[in-house]
């Protein structure tokens, strides 16, 4: 297998395409393999790195993770992973709770992070979070239920799942912030952001753009959690002009 060290274990990652390196990193409960539609849109000018997040796929399953440090481990561990892989900076597209992990990476790693292209990002966690996920949870399909034990395994899907509210509930209860170092971002920063997004309040997501210096908004009223499923092709050429108008694309 494709695997990093981290402090917290081992990172598993798949490629696909060549070129200029993009990290991917999914949402809660996804893997990198059910990416692999998203990482091909951008296969064709980079070499595109999905990574497993802790808890998820064939990474790690750190104890303690389900806690109020679920970000914080999370961006532990991608620093880590970023500073084994890389020589030097790389873009990072996190959707949704991979999002959060680059955000908390970036800030023990800011020499290998060149951009942040972030998906339905918030600050802090709030009950419209935790409402978010006990409906989402409440209404996965038994098909659904079967394609993520297939992804994560017979025993641990449950024990995942359960462990992602638990995190989510009591970083709630805490106020928890988990994008921690705003305002020492200093590399271009695109946020995307849907108006009707469960997830993410819209004040939660334009905290994350006023706290970087010189971070782009892209705002859809209409649109709901993570706009790089809305329209696949104009997402995948916003994101292509970003990076080309950065210099990390070829």
């Amino acid at each position: 297998m494709n695997v990093v060290p981290t402090r917290h274990g081992p990172l598993h990652y798949l490629e696909a395409g060549s070129g200029a390196p993009l990290v991917l990193l999914h949402g809660n409960t996804y893997t990198a393999a059910t990416q692999a539609r998203l990482a091909a849109r951008f296969a064709d000018e980079h070499r595109v790195i999905s990574v497993d997040l802790l808890g998820h796929g064939r990474s790690a399953r750190p104890e303690g993770l389900f806690t109020t440090r679920y970000f914080a481990m999370q961006g532990e561990a991608l620093a880590d992973f970023l500073g084994a892989m890389f020589d030097g900076p790389v873009p990072v597209f996190g959707m949704s709770a991979g999002g959060i992990t680059a955000l908390n990476a970036i800030c023990h790693r800011p020499d290998r992070v060149a951009a942040l292209i972030l998906d339905g990002v918030f600050y802090q966690v709030t009950t419209a979070t935790v409402d978010a996920h006990h409906h989402s949870t409440a209404n996965m399909s038994p098909s659904w239920h079967r394609y993520m034990r297939a992804q994560h395994g017979e025993d641990w899907w449950p024990r995942l799942n359960a462990g992602v509210e638990q995190a989510i509930e009591l970083m709630a209860a805490a106020r928890t912030v988990v994008a921690p170092c705003l305002d020492a971002i200093h590399v271009p920063v695109l946020v995307f952001q849907g108006g009707r997004d469960p997830f993410v309040p819209d004040a939660q997501a334009r905290v994350i753009v006023s706290g970087i210096r010189g971070a782009r908004l892209v705002y859809e009223p209409e649109a709901g959690h993570l706009l790089a499923w809305r329209n696949p092709a104009a997402f995948r050429e916003r994101v292509r002009r970003f990076l080309h108008d950065h210099g990390l694309a070829p």
